[in-house]
């Protein structure tokens, strides 16, 4: 009798002891759960087959990010069509998701590679296709 009181008395402290530190994220839809909200700028497209290395500026290609109703609005503003820019402007539905512990970013549906998010920086990687690698920033 003595063991399931402490079992009963180790599970208790157990479930009052657990934090909801998590649920704000789930119940507030102003916070940003990747770090992606904002305005972005396209600064670099490369890889390929051909193996690609071509830099925009700031302000040529402009994505802002609306975590709240998980929209990016595009302004797309490059003119060469030789170069790849991934979308036209336009608003798109995203979502970024697990995928075998990876953070994958999709837009209208399409998997468009790995997302990595660090800080001012953000890049997108389709290198399981032999694709390209897109880098933002701030």
């Amino acid at each position: 009798m003595k063991r399931f009181l402490g079992a009963y008395i180790l599970l208790f402290f157990t479930i009052i002891g657990c934090s909801n530190d998590d649920d704000d994220a789930m119940t507030n839809p102003d916070v940003d759960l990747f770090g992606i909200v904002g305005t972005w700028n396209l600064s670099n497209v490369s890889g390929g087959f051909v193996g690609i290395d071509h830099d925009f500026e700031n302000g040529t290609i402009v994505w802002e990010f609306d975590e709240l109703n998980k929209k990016v609005v595009i302004v797309n503003n490059n003119t060469d069509d030789a170069v790849e820019d991934i979308l036209p402007s336009g608003t798109y539905d995203y979502s970024i998701i697990s995928v075998n512990g990876n953070q994958e970013f999709i837009i209208n549906g399409v998997n468009k590679g790995t997302i990595e998010i660090v800080n001012t920086q953000f890049s997108i990687s389709e290198n399981f296709r032999d694709g390209f690698r897109f880098e933002f920033n701030r």
